[in-house]
């Protein structure tokens, strides 16, 4: 949790796609000066983990 306890998470549906998750985003956390990060995407190595991947 970030030291001054605030944060805002954001949840998408995959079908969406991922770059129109970034654009939207991107664009926000831009206007806010803030960074932010996906959650359940990559691995510790920054792998993607391809839940989202359908056989």
């Amino acid at each position: 949790m970030p030291a001054d306890g605030r944060f805002i998470v954001i949840t998408v549906p995959a079908a969406a796609g991922f770059a129109a998750v970034e654009d939207a985003v991107n664009s926000w956390t831009a206007e806010q000066g803030c960074p932010w990060e996906y959650g359940n995407v990559y691995d510790e190595d920054g792998q993607p983990l391809g839940w989202w991947i359908t056989a």
